[in-house]
Parts: structure tokens; C-alpha cells; sequence
């Protein structure tokens, strides 16, 4: 009772209080209630109703590759795929020994790629079906009409099991191009991590080299599938669709295809019959380019591998055959491979000469065999003294002494600018992966590598492409690209535009300068002239003239393993003389030889063909 007494009755003011805050939480409540069922609900409906629904995904057709005429070098064929989908499968070990039975595959095959692809490995089936529950995940691809046909007829007693037909990359000319087209295969964990905000699924093919990469995401498409309802566990519970994928971009390029048919069969046959001399596999690489452009028209490198092992997943032994070869038939040489360049550099050196003034184009110098450079000797070839010689006879009969006297007129400051200014020591900005810088040796570099400083006397050998300078294949075919030109170093590309799969232009790729060279026309046209005599007497590509193509060239000899290595030889070239439409440089790898003799007739036989004119004797053994 006591208790009670205490009590005391609630006040008016306390009340009204009460019911006042009692009245705006249910006016919020009804407020947000009348936001979400009347206002918003068909929003809110709708990402409920997403929330359950999931794509099974399926690749897109990757966009075409074509060259400048319209060719289709690269495209997409279908193929018949075995797929798993993890959530549907209920009994996965009696379901993977019957589809093993099916299409005569080990089931130990197809459980190492169910439990072992993009570069995870999952412990067991649940552990996947936890992280990949609607995958797809491929087990088996490119399978034969027989295979599909029991697969089929098995179907019903097979949940999660589906035969599909995926768009598969394909290479119509094999082997060809292949280092500039690449290849595809499928990604990895790695890649889709770094990808997947572009949109990029776990199941996707993507570019693994060559234009396949560089251009992957206009080419890759837009992914399409099964769409299909799930249930609070993730379970399939009906299918609801299909969405159709959306192919690919296609690549319009600034290649040739008979030009690149032209110059690796002229590489090819070059490499064999030296290969047959020296009883070793050799290599080698080419480029060409469009003076005025920049635009590459072909890019050979040697040996070259088939891009289609790899659309369908490579299999172990065909990967293992590739990365073992000592001849390394996966490394692009044109744009990764530098040596030391040889006389081919000769030219860029008579070009830095006459902008400097150190000498005059038609001025003489007398070649006695050799010439002393800052307390050094050095020797002409094969010590030959070839007397009174100006810059033209200089050029075409590759004096060595008489490049040794513009070395040293220049000295290692103006020979490195112009080096520079050619486009050596620098990638070029091609669009494909891989390239390398080359080298052009510092006093610094020197001391680092070796440990020496840069000698007075090494501007003599630099001049004469010896010693520590390296450049690539494409840097060559630029700096003579330059030359022909009257200046300009374009910067080299390959896709000049990008079309959707309606044939619309998207995007096109405009030429682009990197710089203009400091040398005047006029100097170029003198170094152009001394070029276009190296085909003729007294000229160290004697032998090599294309009738009713008049060209100019440069041939190089560089001495490996210091002096006691088979020679590397290069040839550079243009044509025609008066007003060039190509720039080539062809490389081949510790050949053997000379570059008249190994090199230039590759560069010969391919602007002969591409001119429509008859290849010299010396160009076409085998036709």
C-alpha cells in the first residue's frame, strides 16, 4: 500500500508531450511507407526481382582484324564448348565419370580443369560452387559432332552440364602475322582483378599479345547468356531468357597483307638456305613502313608460331614446345630484338655531318686503309684503301674510314643528338607490346656497365654502327622512313581506325609526328642519292637492281661475340628513289655472311614482288 501512495498521477503537459512524439514517429513511419510502396516501389520491385536473377554468361565474337585493302586477317569461328554449372550439378563425381565417358576424356582431366583454372585452385567442388556457382566453366572445347551428339542425348540425366556454341578466335592464315595480330586465351585471376571494372567476367577470352591486347577492349564485345531466376540459396530455379552477345569492334590496319605474304616468304626461304649452309636454326625480322605515314604495312619476325594453338586452350605439350624452343619463336624480335646495327647507321651519320657543316657532300676524302682516332687505329674492311672518296661513293661502297673521319668530326655529343633525334635510345610508341628502347652508350652507362668511361675515339665506332649502340628493327625502319621522307619521324602505328560490328567508324587513329629531325631537305636528298648508288658498281649491294624500280638501300655487317661469332646482317631500304612509298629494314639473327648477301635479298624480293616487277637473280632462288 505503501507503494502505492507513492505513486504520483501523470501531468498534463507530460502527456501532450508523449503523445505528440508518439504522433511524427508514426507519421515518419507512414511518410517512408507511402515513399517506398507509392512513390518508389516499382524501383524498389525491380531490384528485388534483380537481385534474383543471374546470366550464364557466354563470350562474345571478338571484332575483326583487317588490313588497309579489306583482307580479314583475324576473326571468330564457332565452336562446339562442354560447361559445367556448379549450382546445378547435385552428384558432381557421377556426373564428371559419365561426361568423361561420354567424350572419351580422363576424369581426372576434367577434374583438374573444374577445380584448376584462371590460376586458383579450389580444394574441392563445393568450395567452387561456393565461389563460381553459375560459372560457366569450360571442361572441354572444340568438340566433335559425335561428342555433341551423346552429350545431347544424355542431357536430361547430365543438370549442369550444357553443350554450347562459343564464338573461338581464328587465325585464317596461320602462321602469318603472328606476332603483330597475337593471340587470345583465357584470363587470368590476375587479369580479372585488374579488369573486372571495365566490365570484364571471370569467364572472358582476352588479348594475350600483339594487336589482341593492345585493342582487347574494343575488340572483346559485349558478353550475352542465360538469364535465369535463383532461389535464397542460390539455386537455379528457372531458366528466363537469353540475351545475345554483342561482337566485337573490328580493326581497320595500315598492313599490306601482300606485302607481309611477300616479305616473310623471302625471310623464309633466306633463313633456310642459310640454315642448310651452317647446319644451325636461325632467325630473323623485318619491318615495313609507310614513309609518309608512319603506317606500318608489314612486321615479320622469325620464327613465328600459329596464334590458332591457342584459341581453342593450348594444350601442355604444344605450350612447352613453344617456351623450350632455343630459337624462341614467341619473342618479336622486330620491335624487342637490338644489336649493334652496322653500316645501316651510316647514312644517319652523313645526314648529322652535312646539318653540322663538318664536311660537304662532294667534298674528298682520301681513304688510306685506316685512320688514327684519338690514339687508336682502326681499319677499313678487310684493310681495303679506296682513295680519294666524297660523301656519295662513301655511302654506297660503305666506307668505313671514311665514316671513321665523320665520327670524330662530329665527336659523341652531336653523334648522340642526332642518334636521338632519329628515334634511337627511345621506344617509337608502336602499338604493340613488348617493344624495346635499344641503347645508345652514355659515359655513365659505360662506367656502369663495364666500368670504363666513354673513350674519344669510341665516336669513331659508334659512327660506323659498332660497339655498344643498339637499335631494333623498327627503330631502323623509322630512321630510314625518315629519310625518305625529307624529316619527319612518324610516330609508328598499325590500326588506323576502329569500326563497330554495323560497320560504323568509332574512332579513327590519325598519324602522328614525333618530331622533325634538324638536317634540311637538301642534305637528305644527297644522303637519298648516295642510297639509291648502292645497287650499282662500286656499290656494296651489287647485283641487287629491280628493273624499272629504282631504290635506294644500306647494307650492314655486325661482328658478334668480338669478332669470333657468325656475323648479324642488315639491310635498309627505300623506294622508289624520287618519291618513296615504303621504308624497310630487314635483320637476321647471327646469320653468317654479309648484308648484301643475307639480308638485302629479303628486302629485294619483297619490294620487287610488291611493285609487280621481276625480283633480281640474286632475290629469287627458289621462285
Amino acid at each position: 500500500m505503501a507503494a502505492e501512495s507513492e505513486r504520483q498521477p501523470l501531468s498534463g503537459r507530460r502527456l501532450w508531450a508523449f503523445v505528440a512524439a508518439l504522433a511524427l514517429i508514426v507519421a515518419a513511419l507512414a511518410a517512408r511507407l507511402v515513399d517506398v510502396q507509392l512513390l518508389h516501389g516499382a524501383q524498389f520491385e525491380a531490384a528485388a526481382r534483380a537481385n534474383q536473377i543471374r546470366q550464364i554468361e557466354i563470350a562474345a565474337p571478338r571484332g575483326l582484324i583487317l588490313d588497309r585493302r579489306g583482307a580479314v586477317i583475324a576473326r571468330s569461328r564457332p565452336s562446339f564448348v562442354l560447361a559445367v554449372i556448379p549450382s546445378e550439378v547435385a552428384k558432381p563425381e557421377r556426373t564428371i565419370a559419365k561426361v568423361a565417358a561420354l567424350i572419351g576424356h580422363p576424369s581426372s582431366e576434367l577434374w583438374r580443369r573444374l577445380l584448376h583454372h584462371r590460376g586458383i585452385n579450389y580444394k574441392s567442388f563445393e568450395e567452387l560452387q561456393v565461389y563460381e556457382p553459375y560459372g560457366p566453366v569450360i571442361l572441354a572445347r572444340a568438340l566433335h559432332p559425335a561428342q555433341v551428339a551423346r552429350l545431347v542425348e544424355a542431357s536430361e540425366d547430365l543438370p549442369g552440364i550444357d553443350v554450347e556454341v562459343q564464338a573461338v578466335r581464328d587465325y585464317p592464315y596461320g602462321s602469318a602475322g603472328s606476332h603483330l595480330l597475337g593471340h587470345v586465351g583465357q584470363i587470368t585471376e590476375e587479369e580479372y582483378q585488374s579488369l573486372k571494372h571495365f566490365g570484364y567476367t571471370p569467364n572472358d577470352v582476352v588479348g594475350k599479345d600483339g594487336l589482341e591486347t593492345i585493342y582487347d577492349r574494343w575488340l572483346r564485345g559485349t558478353p550475352g547468356g542465360k538469364r535465369v531466376v535463383v532461389d535464397a540459396q542460390g539455386n537455379v530455379v528457372r531458366n528466363i531468357g537469353y540475351a545475345d552477345p554483342k561482337p566485337g569492334d573490328s580493326l581497320v590496319t595500315s598492313l599490306d597483307w601482300r606485302l607481309q605474304t611477300y616479305l616473310e616468304t623471302g625471310m623464309r626461304r633466306e633463313l633456310q638456305r642459310q640454315s642448310k649452309l651452317t647446319g644451325r636454326s636461325l632467325a630473323g625480322a623485318a619491318v615495313a613502313i609507310d614513309p609518309n605515314t608512319g603506317g606500318v604495312l608489314a612486321l615479320v619476325s622469325m620464327p613465328n608460331y600459329n596464334p590458332n594453338d591457342f584459341s581453342d586452350g593450348i594444350s601442355q605439350r604444344n605450350y612447352t614446345r613453344y617456351v623450350t624452343d632455343p630459337r624462341r619463336p614467341l619473342y618479336d624480335r622486330a620491335i624487342a630484338a637490338a644489336t649493334a646495327t652496322g653500316s645501316t647507321f651510316k647514312p644517319l651519320v652523313a645526314a648529322a655531318a652535312l646539318a653540322e657543316h663538318v664536311i660537304s657532300a662532294d667534298a674528298h676524302f682520301y681513304d688510306g686503309g685506316s685512320y688514327y682516332c684519338h690514339g687508336a687505329r682502326f681499319h677499313g674492311f678487310e684493310n681495303e684503301a679506296l682513295g680519294s672518296i666524297n660523301m656519295y661513293q662513301a655511302i654506297a661502297a660503305s666506307d668505313d674510314v671514311y665514316f671513321y673521319h665523320l665520327g670524330d668530326l662530329l665527336g659523341h655529343a652531336r653523334l648522340r643528338d642526332y642518334a636521338l633525334q632519329f628515334g634511337l635510345d627511345a621506344k617509337s610508341g608502336i602499338d604493340l607490346p613488348g617493344e624495346y628502347e635499344g641503347n645508345w652508350p652514355t659515359n655513365a652507362w659505360m662506367m656502369k656497365v663495364y666500368g670504363l668511361p666513354l673513350e674519344p675515339s669510341d665516336a669513331c665506332i659508334l659512327a660506323i654502327g659498332q660497339g655498344a649502340m643498339e637499335a631494333t628493327p623498327i627503330q631502323m625502319a623509322n630512321a630510314v622512313a625518315a629519310i625518305a621522307n625529307g624529316g619527319t619521324l612518324w610516330r609508328p602505328h598499325i590500326v588506323t581506325s576502329i569500326r563497330n560490328w554495323q560497320g560504323k567508324t568509332v574512332k579513327v587513329i590519325a598519324p602522328a609526328a614525333i618530331r622533325r629531325i634538324t638536317v634540311p631537305p637538301q642534305e637528305f636528298a644527297v644522303v637519298r642519292k648516295g642510297m639509291s648508288l648502292v645497287t650499282g658498281a662500286g656499290g656494296t649491294a651489287f647485283g641487287l637492281t629491280i628493273p624499272g624500280l629504282p631504290y635506294g638501300g644500306k647494307t650492314g655487317t655486325v661482328e658478334t661475340d668480338g669478332g669470333h661469332g657468325p656475323n648479324t646482317t642488315w639491310f635498309e631500304a627505300f623506294a622508289p628513289v624520287d618519291h618513296p612509298k615504303i621504308a624497310i629494314a630487314v635483320y637476321m639473327e647471327r646469320t653468317g655472311g654479309y648484308g648484301a648477301t643475307i639480308a638485302a635479298p629479303v628486302a629485294a624480293y619483297a619490294l620487287a614482288k610488291y611493285f609487280g616487277k621481276k625480283p633480281p637473280a640474286l632475290a629469287a632462288s627458289g621462285e
